[in-house]
């Protein structure tokens, strides 16, 4: 189960979990709380180490929360006076690893044109919409690329990993291991030029 943390609460420690896992498209109801937990049961049955524990403790969840990794993808970003950004507009999914970035930067952007429009907001959507579709482009294209690492679909697979990982602090090299794998997330990151507005 990837993404498990601990952190502090007034009421004292507690565990998170974010588990993730591939699927065909669902046609859950997304209200109906005890479905999701069914299919996340499901999905998660037979395993091991904590796996059982953490299931076992789903019903006693305050905040349990199941959603698809998905994207949005916009044939524009705005109509008349109202206009998208981040997520809204172009969300590139968790997955992705960006959305903070592209919320930043699409804010950024989006002042930046409007101020430079002289308040015509026609003219300063469509330049921000100039501006960020690439960019936005580039930083969806990671989302699929990165959940093929993030999810695996066999024991064997998630064996391998796991292998791969524990060993990494021995291997030689190992800086440039972390570098080759940051370097699609570095090089769409800076793949836009920030005007000074």
């Amino acid at each position: 189960m990837p993404g498990s943390s601990t952190r502090s609460a007034p009421s004292g420690p507690t565990s998170r979990a974010a588990p993730l896992f591939a699927s065909e498209p669902l046609a859950n109801d997304r209200h109906d709380v005890a479905q999701q937990k069914k299919l996340l049961a499901e999905a998660y049955a037979g395993g091991s180490w904590e796996v059982p524990r953490l299931l076992a403790a789903l019903d006693r969840a305050p905040d349990f929360y199941f959603d698809s990794l998905s994207q949005a993808h916009l044939d524009h970003w705005s109509k008349g006076r109202t206009v998208l950004v981040g997520d809204a507009a172009y969300c590139a999914s968790p997955a992705s690893g960006e959305g903070t970035i592209l919320a930043l930067v699409g804010a950024y952007v989006l002042a930046g044109e409007l101020a430079a429009a002289g308040g015509d907001h026609r003219t300063g959507f469509a330049a921000y919409e100039r501006e960020m579709r690439r960019f936005a482009e580039e930083n969806q294209k990671l989302g699929p690329s990165n959940i093929k690492h993030m999810v695996m679909r066999t024991k064997r697979q998630i064996s391998i990993q796991l292998t791969l990982l524990s060993l990494l602090d021995l291997l030689p090299g190992k800086e440039r291991m972390v570098n080759k794998v940051m370097e699609p997330i570095q090089k769409v990151a800076n793949s836009i030029t920030l005007k000074d507005y």
